[in-house]
């Protein structure tokens, strides 16, 4: 277009010039092109524009063009003053820089077009209506989307090279820095260093990042984070993006890598097209060098905590992370009909669990649920028994790893006390290095020094409150418990101190799934453990019936206390109860009111406390009482069979029977002419003193108590064929 042929129409408008830059380096450091764009404002004013119809608009500076143009708010004023028509001539140093998308292009064509308005460059004049400028705008724009797409190719081509050899540098995580020569190597901070390690150090720990997190926060321990084009380090509270990026990125365990993350498009709430960085499978890396540089953690362990973090996540393919709840199996059973993975359900009321097929959520019937408790105590005892061999190095090893997680941990607040020393000394420095007649200065320093020696003194303070309450090592004394206790394997399990979560974890070491087949016309459930190896065992156990729960009374226990009940009092019982160490089904100690509901429950009828059967039978007591003896002598008599009497059970009151023989025979009498003592029967009868007792208690010889010097002693009536023996001293037993 030849500048005779601009209307005066056109030159009534505005001339609008428009200036762009790239990127905020180029404003900073390229201020001649800024210069050169500005220029054209003498091009508008030499083509008949009046310097007050002449307007620059350069709010895109530091913007790509490759931006939409709803990103970029001075193409748009610039596009809505065109299509209101108030613009004459759009004039800009190269047409690239107003738009590298044909679609905002062609846009800006079509307006300009239908407003009448101009496009001018450094080359040449362009009237959009006219078809031969069309074509060459057209050929420019599409020229200039080309030229954008060519460099950026060539760019990235030219990264992925330098990559592929290790030798790209991009932005490091925390404990990582670029050196001199362009090697990666870690941070020579020991602070940061020792944190990143104890991180890797308490996943172990706690198999979850959420209690990595949890755990550290309470502890009051803080993480490394840079931020910041100049990756400036700060200290901080955990949070769970921090820790997971740090647990999951490969350049810990040594491997450089390269497209872990990319850039994708997708269509946000509003359907506009918005970009967002994704992490891409290992296989769609570009890069991935193992042993590139010095690791933190090795490649095996880091593999390991990987697939930790993988089962943690909820999902049809996995596990998810061991929870609180009391389902030890939670996360492990499969469906042996469908194949999908068995939730787990709890009664509220109780610590019953059940495992439910999740077939229905797909709105299919049910394949198979069943109570889960049985099943559990089966694939328990098969886990305790094949942790047995390890136990004790297990258990050592533990304890080596705690004592490592505490030195860890001890090592990290004085490395805190370390760097809050320094910046002490560094604020004072800079103190005292400062003109004192300087005020304006001299003010804000002390106030820095006097922050400074503050957080000192709290941080050493809460440092020696945090050693404090760790755990010191272990004694020779208490390694030597510690063994023992692992030799108490299952009391370690059982114990009400060991967390739920503790015990799954030790299961997820061992078992992989455990595949079950539970019909319900079936009376017992079949479960295939596969193991950590490729091993698969086979457990049976019966399935509980409807109306059977856990607690249900021992029927030895129930037929104890109907036999009791016709005698003794419900408190009574319990006391014989608790004193036998019996418990109820929830492991309780026995009190009227619970013997009284075990009796109603079996529907025992209660009998008159101390009933008798005979009016010969009485208690220890009683008899003691008839005899003159202590409670023990009865006891004692009744034991060698000098009285007839019995226990209901042990722990329960004796029933003598005392009948006037016996008072009479047991009663202290003056003498007992032709009665033998215990030793002397025994040499005259050719016995032991035990055969005696025995033959006493059987009823075979008869046995009464006298009078000898002031003493009572027992004189045992030996049959007349042995009356010509020559009997011995006497054996005298003093009445306790």
């Amino acid at each position: 277009m030849n500048p005779n042929d601009i209307a005066g129409h056109h030159r009534s408008r505005l001339a609008l010039i428009y200036v762009r830059q790239s990127s905020p380096h180029q404003v900073l450091h390229h201020r001649e092109s800024q210069h050169r764009q500005r220029s054209f404002q003498q091009r508008a004013a030499d083509l008949g524009w009046p310097a007050e119809r002449i307007s620059v608009i350069d709010e895109d500076l530091g913007q790509s063009a490759t931006k939409r143009y709803q990103d970029r708010t001075g193409f748009q004023n610039m596009v809505a003053e065109a299509a209101l028509g108030h613009l004459g001539i759009i004039l800009s140093l190269e047409l690239s820089r107003l738009s590298r998308s044909n679609q905002d292009w062609y846009h800006l064509l079509d307006i300009c077009a239908v407003t009448r308005t101009l496009l001018a460059d450094e080359e040449g004049l362009y009237d959009p209506r006219a078809y031969n400028d069309r074509l060459l705008l057209g050929l420019k724009g599409t020229m200039s989307e080309a030229e954008i797409h060519i460099m950026k190719q060539r760019l990235v081509e030219a990264m992925h090279s330098k990559a592929k050899r290790g030798e790209f540098c991009f932005r490091l995580p925390p404990g990582y820095e670029w050196d001199e020569a362009g090697r990666m190597v870690k941070t020579p901070d020991e602070q940061v260093r020792s944190a990143i390690e104890l991180m890797f150090a308490r996943f172990e720990q706690w198999g979850t990042i959420h209690r990595v997190q949890s755990a550290m926060s309470e502890d009051g321990l803080q993480v490394p984070i840079v931020s910041g084009p100049r990756q400036r380090l700060r200290w901080g509270r955990p949070d769970y993006a921090h820790l997971r990026r740090i647990l999951t990125h490969p350049i810990y365990a040594g491997a450089y890598c390269y497209g872990r993350r990319q850039v994708e498009q997708f269509l946000d709430a509003d359907q506009r097209p918005a970009k967002k960085m994704r992490d891409q499978p290992r296989q769609q890396w570009h890069v991935l060098i193992r042993d590139h540089h010095e690791a933190y953690v090795s490649w095996e362990r880091f593999e390991r905590i990987q697939r930790q973090i993988q089962s943690n996540r909820k999902s049809p393919s996995g596990p998810g992370a061991p929870r609180e709840g009391c389902a030890l199996l939670q996360g492990l059973i499969l469906c042996g009909q469908c194949g999908r993975r068995m939730k787990v359900l709890y009664n509220n009321r109780s610590a019953h669990i059940r495992y439910c097929c999740v077939r229905p959520q797909s709105g299919l019937p049910l394949c198979q649920d069943f109570g889960g408790r049985l099943l559990e105590r089966g694939v328990e005892a098969q886990v305790l028994e094949a942790l047995q061999p390890v136990g004790m190095e297990a258990m050592m090893e533990a304890a080596a790893d705690h004592a490592r997680a505490c030195e860890a941990e001890r090592a990290h607040w004085q490395q805190r006390v370390e760097r809050a020393r320094y910046e002490v000394d560094l604020a004072r420095r800079q103190y005292e290095a400062v003109d004192p007649a300087n005020r304006l200065v001299g003010r804000e320093l002390e106030r820095r020094f006097e922050n400074a020696l503050q957080g000192l003194e709290a941080i050493e303070s809460k440092t020696k409150a945090q050693i404090e309450t760790m755990d010191r090592p272990l004694t020779e004394e208490e390694q030597q418990t510690l063994k023992s206790y692992a030799e108490q394997l299952p009391r370690l399990w059982h114990a009400p101190t060991t967390p739920a979560q503790e015990r799954k974890r030790i299961v997820r070491c061992l078992i992989e799934t455990v595949v079950v087949n539970a019909p319900k016309d079936a009376a017992k459930i079949q479960a295939e453990v596969h193991w950590i190896g490729g091993q698969a065992t086979t457990i049976e156990v019966l399935r509980g019936r409807k109306g059977v729960n856990r607690y249900v009374a021992d029927p030895e226990l129930v037929e104890l206390i109907r036999q009791m009940a016709a005698e003794f009092s419900d408190a009574q019982m319990a006391r014989i109860l608790n004193r036998k160490g019996l418990r109820t089904a929830k492991g309780l100690v026995f009190t009227a009111y619970r013997v009284s509901n075990l009796r109603h429950s079996y529907g025992i009828e209660s009998g008159t406390a101390g009933q008798r059967q005979s009016q010969d039978i009485c208690t220890a007591d009683e008899a003691a009482r008839l005899l003159g003896v202590h409670r023990s002598t009865v006891t004692r008599w009744v034991e060698v069979g000098l009285l007839r009497g019995s226990q209901m059970t042990s722990g329960a009151p004796w029933r003598v029977r005392v009948t006037e023989e016996d008072r009479r025979r047991l009663s202290v009498a003056d003498s007992a002419d032709g009665w033998r003592p215990l030793k002397g029967a025994a040499q005259m009868l050719g016995v032991s003193q035990q055969t005696v007792l025995q033959r006493i208690k059987a009823g075979e010889l008869q046995a009464v108590r006298v009078h000898v010097r002031r003493r009572s002693a027992w004189r045992i009536l030996v049959p007349e064929k042995t009356q010509d023996q020559t009997p011995l001293l006497l054996f005298e037993r003093s009445n306790s």
